[in-house]
């Protein structure tokens, strides 16, 4: 376990390490080869891409992240240019979007079917962006959980 606490910022740059629950949640992805893992960063507060502190990874200026569009997940979608074919994926359900208008038709998707998601997102120029979040409902994460699963079983949704 030791050598998955410490990590790196990909925003802020700096080194933390994972608290306690961050480690119980990042140590079984790990082992089961899940290559994009997201976490909080304790010094910013942004949502940032597990990388090992000795690992370098190319640090991105950071966009906003979009909320998952998938049910009953609350984690945050980032946009992964470090790989040889860059995605979109979800670091808490695992998700990955290698053309971003499958993602924005997921969006719409659960905006449909969960109206009060749409806060969580804006419209511009006809495409889904990142929402305020401080337009979100206080209770956002107990809402998704008691959403229906999302009935696909694939982590790829195109």
């Amino acid at each position: 376990m030791d050598s998955i606490k410490k990590v790196r910022c990909q925003v802020c740059e700096k080194a933390f390490v994972l608290d306690v629950q961050q480690q119980k949640f990042v140590a079984p992805l790990v082992a089961k080869g899940q290559g994009f893992i997201m976490v909080e960063c304790p010094r910013c507060g942004s949502s940032t891409q597990y990388v090992k502190a000795q690992e370098t990874a190319e640090v991105s200026r950071h966009v906003a992240s979009y909320r998952c569009p998938i049910t009953q997940c609350a984690g945050w979608v980032d946009s992964i240019n470090e790989q040889t074919l860059p995605f979109w994926g979800c670091g808490e359900c695992g998700s990955v979007w290698y053309e971003e208008k499958n993602l924005q038709k997921d969006i719409a998707d659960v905006v449909i079917l969960h109206p009060y998601r749409a806060r969580s997102y804006k419209q511009l120029n006809g495409s889904w962006v990142p929402g305020d979040l401080k337009s979100e409902p206080a209770n956002y994460e107990e809402l998704v959980e008691k959403e229906p699963p999302d009935p696909l079983d694939e982590l790829v949704r195109g």
